[in-house]
């Protein structure tokens, strides 16, 4: 089948690959003109480095992790008030574990999938039209084209769930955060660290970048916004809402750039049915789970490894859509539950509820609790099927 998968994010390159593997003619439609590279980094595990395993590219990614050894929660003073140590950390996923930049997973995935699908950058989808033999794509450009299916992996805010499923508003569950991100120059010996440091209502979190002499610098706040601001207008927004901060904050607010600054609301995306007709979406686009869970990378490629596989065993592609959403749904409620119930300690609101986080964190981030830590953290292990290889 000719199939048109809109997004060239993870989701889509990784749905891209298996479907070619699977003897499909996949065509990738991308809004940004040289692909979503993303500024900021991701926790990798569980069922996506299991995809990626079976994609060849884990000594790749393994080679380009990032130098982060233990996860620090300071004070005001910039004392160590708790730590986890990475050896911890793989104690409690079980599993192989690998802190990577956004970037480097989705330039992994290009690179695997090139020369195997029509990647189309700087083109959109404004229409949609459904018939029993196929979908009619009416491109921004005013381009038309017919395809056997159509496959949303455009993201939280995804075009193609706007244009077949309905308005955002009725699949969004939003957990009261905005969130913000850019690289800065590492002029605090940051070393193989991530730093978090916590300001009632407010979080500021720096960790070591790929690019030597760089570091990523990620703002979390609480907030009733549903949508951030306009791009013009993002470093203001984030100035003021860390207005006061303290010193570390402020510097790294001052290293803000006027273009380029990452900004969105933590928006977890929850739908009754993931497909209708010759059109199913994957991904964020009906199952985002917000960096709160610590699996949203992990899980697209899971979506789009599922999804391919599905349309391959099965001859309709309402059967295959059936099962694909049947197979995934239940790990992602799962986690997109745990999500909310982080999400609603993860910033306190208070000085005193802060203190009382690094106390418990001091208390707890020790292998006597490895136990209660894998509780805490959710499911990390991989839902798929170990005795198929592809």
């Amino acid at each position: 089948m000719r199939i048109l998968i809109s997004g060239g994010g993870i989701a889509g390159l990784t749905l891209a690959y298996w479907l070619h593997h699977h003897g499909h003619t996949p065509v990738v439609v991308e809004r940004a003109p040289h692909g979503r590279l993303g500024g900021y980094g991701i926790d990798f595990f569980g069922t996506g480095y299991d995809v990626a395993a079976r994609m060849g590219i884990t000594d790749r990614l393994a080679a380009q992790q990032l130098p982060t050894e233990s996860i620090c929660y300071v004070d005001g003073a910039g004392s160590v008030r708790a730590r986890l140590e990475r050896r911890l950390l793989e104690q409690v996923i079980r599993g192989p574990y690998l802190a990577l930049m956004h970037t480097t997973l989705e330039e992994a995935l290009g690179d695997a999938v090139r020369g195997k699908a029509d990647i189309r950058y700087g083109r959109s989808i404004a229409a949609i039209e459904q018939s029993p033999g196929g979908v009619g794509v009416t491109f921004a450009d005013g381009e038309c084209e017919d395809f056997d299916l159509v496959l949303g992996a455009d993201g939280v805010h995804s075009q193609t769930r706007e244009l077949v499923f309905g308005p955002e508003a009725d699949f969004a569950h939003h957990l009261g955060y905005t969130m913000a991100c850019y690289p800065v120059p590492d002029t605090h010996g940051l070393g193989p660290h991530r730093i978090h440091y916590s300001e009632p209502g407010r979080q500021t979190i720096l960790y070591p970048s790929d690019v030597p002499g760089q570091s990523i610098a990620l703002f979390l706040c609480r907030t009733q916004e549903r949508r951030s601001p306009p791009r013009a207008q993002r470093r203001t927004a984030l100035r003021s809402a860390f207005a006061d901060a303290g010193p570390l904050t402020a510097r790294l607010l001052d290293a803000a750039p006027e273009e380029g600054l990452f900004m969105d609301t933590l928006t977890q995306i929850t739908m009754p049915s993931w497909h209708t007709g010759r059109v199913a979406l994957t991904g964020d686009a009906c199952s985002a789970m917000t960096l709160t869970s610590a699996q949203g990378a992990s899980m697209a490629m899971a979506g789009g490894y599922l999804l391919a596989r599905a349309l391959h065993r099965h001859d309709d592609h309402r059967a295959a859509f059936l099962a694909y959403q049947n197979r995934l749904r239940p790990a992602v409620q799962q986690r997109q539950q745990r999500a909310r119930a982080l999400a609603r300690s993860l910033v306190p609101a208070t000085r005193t509820g802060i203190a009382a986080q690094h106390l418990i964190s001091r208390l707890v981030l020790r292998d006597l609790f490895t136990g209660l830590l894998r509780r805490g953290y959710g499911d990390t292990t991989s839902i798929l099927d170990r005795t198929h290889r592809i």
